[in-house]
């Protein structure tokens, strides 16, 4: 039971895509019967994630480590201040101020 004068317990705070992100992304999922992502929003948001371009190929994939990224991208649209980005088998909603690198295909062995 709390009092008045207890403290609150609160949920931490994230910043979620907008609306508008959420409806086009939903209404591409739809059309296209894939699953949303969200997993690298808040990475791109803080830089723990970036867009890969393979300067070779120009392949561009969603990167997490050198261990952990998407398949390449096929197109990306931007919808106010994020990214709706798609894959060969999903959808994801990535933070506009996603820095991009160029990387080493991860997916190409030597």
């Amino acid at each position: 039971m709390s009092s008045s004068t207890g403290t609150a317990i609160s949920a931490p705070e994230f910043e979620v895509p907008c609306e508008k992100t959420m409806y086009h992304a939903a209404r591409l999922a739809l059309e296209k019967d894939m699953p949303i992502h969200l997993d690298y929003y808040l990475d791109t948001k803080s830089g723990k994630a970036f867009l890969g371009e393979d300067s070779t190929t120009k392949d561009q994939m969603l990167v997490r480590s050198e261990d952990e990224y998407t398949s390449p991208i096929s197109k990306t649209f931007k919808v106010k201040e994020n990214f709706i980005v798609v894959t060969e088998n999903s959808i994801y909603i990535i933070s506009g101020n996603v820095k991009k690198k160029f990387i080493t295909n991860p997916g190409v062995s030597a």
